[in-house]
């Protein structure tokens, strides 16, 4: 048997809630990472239970074709309990749930692989942009530049910590490849993540709930030596819609049909197609929703009864 090359590689990590079939979502991108980037190695760290709904609801085939690397751990308990989100379905529903990311920080050490992207799984690949990270000179590379794909749509909120506190870089996407300075600083955001009270008052991020995007950049500031915007950026723009938006559906393996809210007009919608651009979908329900168009134009739903 030939030996796997683990040279490069993609790793996510899905726990599901309640009510977000986050594992689904990893699936379906994993594919979208065979299809569009041409990378098949790809890892998701779960958790028993999330693993367990996707074998029923997709079959073990299926993911396997998916994704050639499952690590399986157990959430923290407390962790889990206190870490909750407001998700919404478009300016319509909206409801609190359990928001379980407190394990992203171990993406250096569970990942595999000589070069790293860790992306979000609702950072949907349907390009082959991100390609243009494989062997850069940069050993560590995320973004704090981002743009909404309706870009008279502003939110002053989204660009810092505070409104006077340091740039807010995105942990939807991150390159890394295996270096001691990579590794410091991931072993920083677990301490960001292990003292989270200390560095919210001295960062002043808002609220009670953890985010990957404020322990990152915190660490991205320290280990930068206090400098704001020190780190440096994915050679892409970070493409983003609100969790007020939704998908109409998939054309095919590189083009969505979404409802972008119009800025002025809650309730009230543009339909617009985002054709050959990497998208970080905010509504999980709307990814969900059409999870299996997109499975279908991955060449793997139409074998759906094989799949067992």
């Amino acid at each position: 048997m030939k030996k796997a090359n683990n040279d490069k590689g993609v790793i996510m990590f899905a726990h599901n809630n309640s009510e977000i079939d986050y594992f689904r979502l990893a699936v379906v991108n994993a594919l979208l990472v065979q299809k569009n980037l041409g990378i098949k190695n790809v890892t998701v760290v779960t958790d028993p239970f999330s693993l367990a709904h996707g074998e029923k609801t997709l079959g073990k085939r299926l993911i396997k074709k998916a994704i050639n690397n499952i690590i399986v751990v157990d959430k923290d308990k407390e962790f889990k309990r206190k870490n909750q989100r407001l998700y919404k379905d478009t300016s319509h529903t909206a409801k609190r749930l359990q928001f379980y990311n407190a394990n992203r920080c171990d993406a250096y050490e569970l990942s595999p692989y000589k070069e790293t992207l860790l992306i979000d799984v609702d950072y949907l690949i349907l390009s082959d942009t991100l390609n243009h990270c494989w062997g850069h000179n940069n050993e560590l590379m995320m973004n704090w530049k981002f743009q909404d794909v309706m870009r008279e749509r502003k939110d002053p909120t989204l660009d810092r910590l505070f409104n006077m506190g340091i740039t807010m870089y995105w942990a939807t996407v991150v390159y890394f490849r295996k270096t001691e300075y990579v590794e410091s600083f991931f072993n920083f955001v677990k301490h960001v993540r292990d003292n989270p009270q200390f560095y919210r008052d001295l960062y002043r991020w808002q609220g009670s709930l953890y985010r990957n995007d404020y322990s990152f950049s915190i660490a991205a500031h320290i280990m930068s030596g206090f400098v704001d915007k020190g780190l440096p950026q994915l050679p892409t723009t970070l493409y983003k819609t609100f969790d007020t938006d939704d998908v109409h559906s998939a054309i095919d393996h590189k083009t969505l049909v979404m409802y972008l809210e119009k800025p002025r007009s809650p309730g009230d919608y543009i339909l617009s197609k985002i054709e050959n651009l990497d998208v970080h979908v905010m509504n999980k329900w709307a990814i969900n929703r059409i999870s299996d168009e997109l499975l279908e134009y991955a060449k793997w739903l139409r074998r759906k009864k094989h799949l067992v």
